[in-house]
């Protein structure tokens, strides 16, 4: 009822539907090339579409037209394989290669495929420890902008243990070695009984949400204000913008139930053992570390040079807010869509939905217009 509400509201807003040409759908069951649970989409340098499958650990790639065209990489623990398939990233180089990272227990190395699939080369990483890298862009120098998480320590409460989850953001040389430290973080996101696992996510945790916009530069939210910071690709910060974003609200203790007793029936719906033996310690969460709902979940550069915000998911409302940004910060265009996604590329806006059993759905609509025009249009097409 909710999706049928949000789509309502779409339609008075903006119109009719697109016609059924202006739009594609990517890896429908039935055409032998499914998608499953479908991570990073990309526009490749060839004209195809790139999508991350992370319930086979395969890259699938499809025509403009829709048109399945072939699979690369797969779970596997060689090179030009995926040893571990959750959090996986792709991109492309400034030379047309597709490359991929890991996250923690996968490869230690961005692995670099020519676009039929064939490897091209590893980069090994220069950083001690274990670390994941669940997001990274590639440079016109031949280095990466890349997000590392390392493994943090589990703090003492009473009772049971916080734990940290330190993440950094850092530039790489084309030899793997760290040249320069943007950001960092290290916030507390998981609560357990024990020291070593058996942990539960906590809510509300600030975002670290960044991207590379057109002018090289670095912009970063924690999701806490209408504010965003901007850095040079060495990490010196810049002049920040003060955007036309809403203040973010304050966490109030209903919002912490409703968490608790979501987090509880889902997991006893999987595993009531479980939740008995370990998952019963979201229950000692009655007093949220942060002040404040992150605002932000996610930045992305446009090809016309502005800045899509996605909002965080909204449980209650089953909904997400997005906003088209300027470069100065203003509002060319907000929506609030029933969509886990949406990405505005060269020729086609990507949104990402999902239906009452769970099955997900990627749709294309073919750009016609402005990032303005397109973005809107979106609304009215799914």
């Amino acid at each position: 009822m909710k999706k049928f509400i949000l789509a309502s509201i779409a339609f008075f807003l903006f119109g009719s539907p697109v016609s059924a040409q202006e739009v594609i759908i990517l890896g429908a069951p039935g055409q032998g090339s499914e998608l499953g649970i479908p991570g990073g989409i990309l526009e490749g340098p060839d004209g195809n579409i790139y999508i991350y499958d992370e319930s086979d650990a395969f890259i699938k790639v499809y025509s403009p037209k829709g048109e399945f065209v072939r699979k690369l990489a797969g779970e596997g623990q060689g090179p030009g394989e995926i040893q571990r398939r959750d959090s996986v990233s792709i991109g492309f180089t400034p030379d047309g290669k597709l490359f991929f990272t890991e996250y923690f227990r996968g490869h230690r190395w961005i692995t670099y495929l020519k676009l039929n699939g064939e490897l091209d080369k590893v980069l090994k990483i220069d950083l001690a420890g274990s670390f994941g890298i669940p997001d990274a862009v590639a440079l016109p120098d031949g280095g990466f902008l890349a997000e590392f998480h390392v493994l943090g320590e589990p703090v003492k409460q009473k009772d049971y243990f916080l734990y940290k989850s330190p993440i950094k953001l850092m530039r790489l040389n084309a030899e793997g070695k760290i040249v320069a430290e943007i950001k960092d973080s290290e916030n507390l996101t998981r609560i357990s009984y024990r020291p070593d696992g058996a942990d539960s996510p906590i809510p509300y945790v600030p975002s670290f949400a960044w991207c590379l916009d057109r002018q090289n530069r670095v912009l970063f939210s924690d999701g806490l204000s209408n504010t965003t910071e901007v850095y040079e690709l060495g990490g010196k910060r810049l002049p920040d913008v003060q955007t036309q974003l809403p203040e973010p609200e304050k966490v109030r203790d209903k919002d912490l139930d409703r968490w608790r007793e979501e987090r509880k029936q889902s997991v006893m719906e999987r595993n009531p053992g479980w939740w008995h033996q370990s998952g019963s310690v979201v229950e000692k969460y009655t007093k949220s570390l942060y002040k404040f709902k992150p605002l932000i979940g996610g930045l992305a550069a446009t090809p016309e040079g502005n800045i899509l915000v996605s909002g965080s998911w909204d449980s209650e409302n089953n909904s997400r807010d997005y906003w088209l940004l300027d470069e100065s910060g203003k509002i060319l265009a907000q929506l609030k869509a029933a969509a886990g996604r949406i990405s505005l590329m060269k020729n086609f806006v990507f949104v990402v939905t999902s239906d009452a059993d769970g099955n997900i759905r990627v749709s294309g609509l073919k750009r016609s217009g402005s990032d303005k025009d397109d973005f809107l249009k979106s609304a009215r097409a799914f």
